[in-house]
């Protein structure tokens, strides 16, 4: 049994396809499942665990052992989880905002003009690069430069840079819809980049 599971570490550390096929059949549902219990989203779910599969292979991830490699299977799960649901959060509020800056639009204009900007804004935030976004949505969350700095371990000059990038980037990607976000004059504010 324990050479059974040397042999099944053995393969994933040296990306045998059999491996792979193997931590499908024993895992995949168990994590699935584990993922629901955060997110109460099967498809969610099943994107997670396709996505953490994805980058092993990708990465030719490598394990010391069986524990360790559940724990990391389990850990991982667990994180991009939060953080999907922390990404879904975020989306909320910049509708929220976004919404009840347009009240004063006829209904047919809102209809159309909204979610044409919600999906140009959300895409265009999409595009950023990794670290980027990242910064761009905890600030969006309501940290500050400082909190931000902390939690990933960068100066507080990185950060506002970061920000700067961001809306360039969103900017340049959304054209002159950009100028019909009415968040465009408080992120360009000086208290965005303080």
């Amino acid at each position: 049994m324990n050479e059974e599971k040397s042999s099944f570490i053995k393969g994933i550390n040296e990306q045998h396809p059999t491996a792979y096929h193997q931590l499908y059949n024993e895992y995949y549902k168990a994590l699935v499942l584990y993922a629901i219990n955060f997110l109460s989203s099967q498809q969610a779910a099943e994107d997670i665990v396709q996505d953490l599969f994805a980058t092993m292979w990708e990465k030719k991830m490598r394990f010391l052992s069986l524990p360790s490699f559940r724990t990391y299977l389990y850990n991982s799960i667990r994180n991009a989880s939060l953080n999907y649901l922390k990404h879904q959060n975020v989306e909320s509020l910049y509708l929220e905002r976004l919404a009840s800056t347009y009240r004063e639009i006829t209904e047919e204009e809102e209809d159309t003009n909204e979610e044409e900007i919600y999906r140009l804004l959300f895409r265009a935030i999409d595009n950023l690069p990794t670290r980027c976004r990242e910064i761009f949505l905890l600030h969006m969350d309501g940290k500050k430069n400082e909190e931000i700095a902390t939690a990933l371990g960068i100066s507080i000059e990185t950060v506002k840079t970061q920000k700067k990038r961001a809306i360039q980037s969103i900017k340049e990607q959304m054209g002159t819809c950009y100028f019909l976000l009415p968040l465009c004059d408080i992120l360009y504010s000086s208290k965005f980049f303080s």
